[in-house]
């Protein structure tokens, strides 16, 4: 089984399980998460942002994150969610649950496909 790390914005990055060959070391693809699968995680962040919106919808709320490096990131929670504009929050990203996509944004195979992904 093979798999990518994807550095992130930071000192951070995410392993992906894909299957080798599609990108080589040094390539760039584009990082894909639904907002289901981030999570806010204190003990464990991927990544640290501010928020910049919080759109409450009764049992679910989104977070719209910006992390460093200028990219935003659609957070989506519990509609009990106490996150406020301009809060810090820490987010954590499992690689199982992302997926790569190539400069011509042709999806890169999952060596092992993940039951929520």
């Amino acid at each position: 089984m093979g798999s990518i790390t994807v550095k992130l914005p930071g000192d951070a990055s995410v392993t992906i399980p894909v299957k080798p060959g599609k990108l080589s070391v040094g390539d760039q693809a584009t990082l894909g998460i639904r907002p289901e699968h981030l999570r806010l995680d204190r003990n464990n962040p991927s990544v640290n942002g501010e928020v910049l919106v919080v759109e409450r919808l009764g049992g679910l709320t989104y977070l719209y994150v910006k992390i460093q490096g200028g990219e935003t990131l659609v957070v989506q929670t519990d509609g009990d969610n106490s996150s406020q504009l301009r809060d810090l929050v820490p987010i954590h990203i499992s690689g199982e649950l992302c997926h790569l996509f190539d400069l011509q944004g042709e999806a890169v195979l999952k060596s092992r496909r993940h039951q929520l992904a």
